[in-house]
């Protein structure tokens, strides 16, 4: 019997600093979808990879 086979997908080269702009990108299709605790915690999460604390608002 054959096994279906799947596409590898390629493997991309990938830095904090690219997850962070991930990140904050969903952030704010979050926002803007309404999702505004969903965006919250996309942010704190960029925040984390990054290493920094977010100012006080």
């Amino acid at each position: 019997m054959l096994q279906p086979r799947f596409a590898e997908t390629p493997k991309l080269a990938s830095s904090p600093l690219m997850l962070c702009d991930r990140l904050l990108s969903l952030a704010e299709d979050a926002d803007r979808a309404g999702l505004s605790r969903t965006a919250e915690c996309l942010l704190k999460l960029a925040f984390r990879v990054c290493g920094e604390k977010p100012a006080a608002a």
